[in-house]
């Protein structure tokens, strides 16, 4: 059997903030009155982590990955517009010095 442990992923200084399951990937989250005390903000994770039951990945469920979104034409047109202006702004303020 796989040995799942927890994995502290985020920190604020110190303080363990955000935890993870190594073998399921679940998020453990401090609550913030646990933020006051190190101590309180380790046992937090560690207590989710114990009480939670990894289930079984299924490849036939949705990930909760972040794609990255295309942009629409007329976004890209738009903002080819802007670089454009700004270009034409830049040669109007050139002092004639180049770099």
């Amino acid at each position: 059997m796989i040995q799942r442990r927890l994995r502290v992923v985020k920190w604020l200084s110190t303080t363990p903030a955000v935890g993870v399951c190594t073998h399921c990937s679940w998020e453990f989250m401090v609550p913030i009155s646990a933020l006051k005390r190190i101590a309180d903000a380790q046992v937090s994770p560690q207590e989710q982590f114990d009480r939670h039951i990894c289930e079984p990945l299924d490849s036939s469920r949705p990930t909760d990955l972040l794609l990255r979104q295309e942009p629409e034409e007329d976004d890209e047109e738009e903002e080819d517009d802007r670089k454009k202006e700004d270009d034409e702004d830049d040669d109007e303020t050139d002092d004639g010095y180049s770099e």
